[in-house]
């Protein structure tokens, strides 16, 4: 049921093109062996995951799609087992299901398969809890092979996005939680040594690290204005949501855990305090990043309304199924007026100019010497002050060269005249229908 709800406001990213991001993380793992993914300093785990989908499909966005929709579901199955587990309480798996599984500002998991990174990070970080052990498995031999499918699900977390730096402290949070007994506290520090370490080969000396979007700036009036935003988008507010507001929410949840009076909504709220920690001081980054973040906000709600439902005077079997139908009446405008908003402002004008020839280009760019130059005197393409590298990448990765060299008489400086166009092995103009080669 919740699969379907999901699909049935989603399913539009199935059909989405490769965006700027995607194709730049084709072409920096295209080129490369897994010998080298794997040596590399950043996210070596989920490029190895990319360069496996490049070599089945090549240019062809379609199946990069289906694989992050799967991710999306598996994902969205891994969080109920979270909520199950934490809550023992299916009416709670129910109502926190049903806001985790779908979020309309979570439209960059659905559309945008750069998105991987965060996809991956969520399943690992997720598997790598659930195999913890709890209360009932704390008093007999805890199976080596759990531990070690612990570890390395923490280290292929680590290798996915650095978000993954804080797993480490929700697993000890976890094995407090379940109270798994040692068990669970040395497969929770077997786990973090693995993650940490993975992380630390993945950000020493790491290209990343002079990236002016990875500086964290670490002051106030930054978490505070990164504070608003995350729960304005979290409650679909806008711009008129206030900063005491957004900490007036966090004392609700503080509040609402104690009110619980139980070990796993703590769980819960150490999940949306501490995993938004690494992104809190960065540059501002849209709601998808807090996609671990949201579970754990997802997980106390769900706590919350089972119980209050348990103090309800009248108790029927079906009665949290109407619940969920009425929050789900409540919720679903909401979702289909923000999707449409977000696509049609965001993704829709991009693919409009991009998508039609991109195809005529993917199709049709005939074979061409190894390190040639080649020559577009025209194209629709959006202009290099947008996207500087799209034309560039989209021919490199259809040739299967990376020498290739792309020149366009619409970037700055490349303008070449027709009586120099013999020093290139091709020239072409490009159209919303063909492609035209001039020479």
């Amino acid at each position: 049921m919740l699969a379907a709800w999901f699909l049935h406001f989603a399913w539009p990213g199935l059909l989405a093109w490769f965006t700027p991001d995607d194709l730049m993380n084709l072409h920096g793992v295209a080129f490369l062996s897994p010998w080298q993914i794997a040596a590399a300093k950043e996210r070596p785990a989920a490029n190895l995951v990319l360069r496996g989908l490049w070599e089945l499909f090549g240019l062809h966005p379609r199946p990069y799609r289906v694989f992050c929709f799967g991710l999306l579901l598996a994902n969205l199955w891994l969080a109920l087992r979270l909520f199950q587990r934490a809550s023992g309480s299916w009416n709670a798996v129910l109502f926190g299901g049903l806001f985790f599984a779908y979020h309309a500002q979570l439209q960059d998991l659905y559309f945008n398969t750069g998105t991987i990174y965060d996809l991956l990070a969520f399943a690992f970080s997720i598997s790598a809890l659930l195999c913890l052990p709890d209360s009932a498995e704390n008093r007999v031999p805890f199976p080596a092979g759990r531990a070690a499918a612990a570890a390395c699900l923490a280290a292929l977390a680590g290798g996915s996005k650095e978000v993954a730096v804080t797993l480490p402290a929700v697993m000890a949070l976890a094995a407090w939680a379940w109270n798994g007994g040692r068990a669970a506290w040395k497969t929770a520090a077997l786990a973090s040594a693995c993650c940490w370490a993975v992380l630390g080969w993945s950000l020493w000396r790491s290209p990343m690290g002079a990236n002016p979007a990875y500086q964290p700036e670490f002051s106030l009036a930054v978490l505070n204005a990164r504070w608003k935003l995350l729960t304005a988008d979290l409650l679909y507010r806008g711009p008129d949501w206030s900063p005491a507001a957004a900490w007036l929410l966090l004392a609700a949840a503080v509040l609402a855990a104690a009110w619980l009076r139980r070990r796993a909504a703590w769980l819960a709220l150490g999940i949306l305090l501490l995993t938004p920690l690494p992104l809190l001081f960065l540059p501002q980054r849209s709601f998808y990043a807090f996609y671990i973040p949201y579970a754990g906000w997802c997980l106390l709600a769900g706590m919350v309304l089972d119980r209050l439902w348990s103090l309800l005077p009248l108790q029927r079997p079906a009665l949290p199924c109407l619940l969920v139908a009425a929050l789900a009446f409540l919720l679903a405008p909401q979702h289909r007026w923000l999707s449409a908003w977000i696509r049609q402002h965001y993704y829709a004008p991009y693919e409009r100019r991009v998508v039609t020839p991109g195809n005529v280009l993917r199709r049709s760019l005939p074979p061409l010497p190894r390190g040639a130059a080649i020559y577009f005197a025209d194209d629709p393409l959006p202009p290099a002050e947008e996207e500087p590298h799209l034309l560039a990448f989209l021919c490199r990765l259809k040739a299967r060269d990376p020498q290739l060299s792309v020149w366009r008489a619409r970037n700055p400086g490349q303008n070449v005249p027709e009586s120099e166009w013999g020093r290139f092995a091709a020239v072409f103009r490009l159209t919303h229908t063909e492609l035209i080669r001039i020479r």
